[in-house]
């Protein structure tokens, strides 16, 4: 449906007549305010619920030892750690089509209340093929998620060692999606962890992943802003330098740098990319291109099948320097350091750049100058920055 969601939802209850109205909580603040309104309108008409389901603890209840939200992620994983996670509720029995619900939903969108998928005009203006590549890589469903989460001794032992290698397909478990489109809750990811072969580091790790999710959208939920300003305010006055044609070269998989070509060619390909990649990518991207994090972090949200609200915000901003809790700027990854370490083979790179493709011989930056002028940059900022008062810590 397309219009005031309130308007929508009240024209849906007055005409199906439910006895009650579910939902699983969103955490956004446009979506707390949204769902809050839903529920205000509807309260009058029928009884309304919201419940707990795509993370493991509420945002509004994580909170330090001097009841602050926590702003750095080494103490909130503990917190979230400790967190008593008893066993999964059994699955509920399906429920039946009311009698006369399809007469009643023809008429909503013969009202045009409701819509179908293809009027809303959901998809994107990107090329035709784009669609089916994705769908050789991806199944969409729980079905498919559980049966992904079920193989979990498949990929889980030696994660914590292998999750940095992108050329060793099951080296990640590749939920991420699952997580993100709701086929899969990190509740189900924790407790299978906890049943699985895997060692304890592993598992140690595997979690790590879960709670650094769950710290992105702990942060999104209480400031708002995060998704498009930087959280370090010194970073708003940051002297990037965009560039068209370094953007370009960056998302087409052209810049002449192995890994980083590598990993947005597979982006592009799969709507998937290796979390190392992604960092080394961005990394580039905002550091050695000079480039606004904004710009890349709107390219992985238009590209990536698991884009989240709050992880793709938030963790372009840790690489970038601007965020919570982030890198230390001075961190600048080299994608050849990084290739020969985590990808000795070059499993990775021949995969996704075929030998003889054409691509560019000379790199569109130096890496050790634009490493150089990266620094130069962060200087200028450094003054103001140290201004402000820096995070609490748990």
């Amino acid at each position: 449906a397309q219009g005031d969601a309130a308007n929508v939802m009240r024209r849906v209850v007055d005409t199906l007549q439910p006895t009650s109205v579910h939902w699983t909580r969103r955490y956004a603040p446009a979506a707390c305010r949204l769902d809050a309104a839903i529920k205000q309108e509807l309260k009058s008409r029928t009884d309304v619920h919201s419940h707990p389901g795509s993370l493991l603890a509420e945002p509004w209840l994580m909170q330090t030892v001097n009841g602050s939200h926590y702003q750095v992620f080494t103490p909130f994983s503990y917190a979230v750690a400790d967190l008593p996670l008893g066993p999964l509720l059994p699955e509920p029995s399906p429920v039946g089509e009311p009698n006369g619900a399809a007469t009643a939903l023809a008429s909503l969108r013969k009202d045009g209340v409701l819509q179908d998928l293809e009027d809303l005009g959901l998809l994107d203006d990107g090329p035709a093929w784009w669609e089916d590549t994705l769908a050789q890589h991806w199944e969409p469903g729980e079905l498919a998620a559980r049966q992904q989460l079920d193989a979990i001794d498949s990929w889980l032992p030696g994660y914590a060692t292998r999750r940095d290698l992108p050329g060793e397909e099951t080296s990640t478990s590749r939920i991420s999606p699952r997580l993100r489109c709701g086929e899969l809750s990190p509740r189900q990811a924790v407790i299978a962890a906890r049943s699985s072969t895997a060692a304890g580091e592993d598992i140690a790790a595997w979690n790590r992943q879960l709670y650094w999710r769950e710290f992105c959208w702990n942060l999104l939920h209480h400031r708002e802003y995060l998704e498009d300003t930087p959280m370090r305010p010194a970073f708003a006055q940051f002297p990037y330098c965009p560039d068209d044609h370094l953007a370009r070269a960056w998302r087409q998989g052209r810049t002449g740098i192995d890994l980083v070509d590598a990993g947005m060619r597979q982006l592009w390909q799969t709507g998937w990319m290796h979390n190392r990649v992604r960092m080394v990518a961005a990394s580039l991207f905002t550091k050695n291109m000079l480039q606004p994090w904004q710009d890349g972090e709107q390219w992985f949200w238009e590209t990536l099948v698991d884009a989240d609200e709050a992880n793709n915000p938030v963790s372009w901003q840790w690489v970038a320097g601007s965020g919570a809790d982030a890198a230390p700027y001075f961190r600048i990854f080299n994608p050849d350091l990084q290739r020969t370490r985590f990808d000795p083979h070059s499993r990775y790179v021949k995969r996704w750049i075929p030998e003889g493709l054409s691509r560019p011989t000379v790199p569109v930056v130096d890496l050790a100058e634009s490493r150089r002028e990266a620094l130069t940059a962060y200087e200028q900022i450094r003054a103001t920055w140290a201004s402000h008062a820096r995070p609490q810590r748990g």
